[in-house]
């Protein structure tokens, strides 16, 4: 797509513009200086309407020749340090190179596996660290049209499905009358919830501890939920509610150690050929 858009910009370029100075197959110049399509082509998002992607290539070529015009000024003004900024652009590529081969190292050399049994040790060590933020659920949910006969089981099912072949009952009724259902019994926050009830529940805590059982109606359908369990705000979270979150620690613990390690052993391989002097 890019390419078919960076077609339509050059026609659209040679065929509105003849530069008096510098190149032509440039989008623009000044003096010695010309900005081209391959310069810009990556910044311009898939699926680009025409009539945006012209816009978008006219505010490149603007931003392009502001900044062309204010460097020149500050240039002539002598206001900067060379010096500092020759460092600064010292340290910035070193950054980057670093950065670069850092990232390179870690996707070639870091096992990214973890196992459930390393997330549960992780869990158990540092579980009062993962405390909520938000009210979460486990819940079952159906949502029913008021035009289906027996909806009223439903309610009874739910109080009873805890009971196997209750729940089943429940669920076979379901598949086949309900509108929506939700038995997966996942944790879930409480905006979640939300989204299945008819009106929206503004204080969370008190309609947690009022319902196990939640019922009404509105023009159309029957809602039923079953609260099977919940936490609030600043309770411990479940180690099924944040396995992505754990997963990721570990990982993130096992890069800082591995770069870690080889900065250490760099220094230790500098020391012993006596590459490094430390006068402190």
């Amino acid at each position: 797509m890019r390419i078919f858009w960076a077609i339509f910009l050059l026609t659209f370029i040679f065929s509105s513009c003849r530069y008096g100075n510098g190149d032509e197959n440039a989008l623009a110049t000044y003096k010695n200086e010309a900005l081209y399509l391959s310069d810009i082509e990556q910044s311009f998002p898939d699926n680009m309407e025409k009539e945006d992607s012209v816009k978008l290539l006219k505010k490149f070529v603007d931003n392009w020749l502001s900044r062309q015009l204010l460097y020149e000024r500050a240039m002539g003004h002598q206001l900067h340090d060379e010096n500092e900024i020759e460092y600064k652009v010292e340290k910035y590529k070193q950054n980057l190179i670093i950065h670069q081969y850092k990232s390179q190292l870690l996707t070639e050399k870091i096992d990214t596996t973890v196992t459930i049994q390393q997330i549960k040790e992780y869990y158990n060590k540092h579980s009062d660290e993962f405390r909520l933020r938000e009210n979460i659920a486990r819940v079952y949910f159906v949502k029913l049209p008021k035009s289906i006969p027996n909806a009223y089981k439903v309610r009874q099912w739910m109080q009873s499905s805890d009971d196997e072949d209750k729940l089943i009952e429940l669920k076979e009724f379901s598949y086949q009358n309900a509108r929506f259902y939700d038995f997966d019994n996942q944790w879930i926050d409480f905006e979640s919830v939300n989204s299945f009830l008819p009106e929206k529940v503004d204080d969370e805590k008190a309609f947690l501890e009022r319902y196990r059982i939640y019922q009404k109606r509105d023009s159309l359908y029957w809602y039923f939920l079953r609260m099977n369990e919940y936490l609030l705000k600043g309770d411990i979270a479940p180690m099924d509610y944040i396995i992505s979150d754990i997963r990721q620690i570990i990982l993130s613990k096992r890069k800082i150690d591995y770069i870690k390690q080889l900065e250490n052993n760099l220094k230790r391989e500098a020391q012993n050929n006596k590459k490094i002097k430390i006068n402190i």
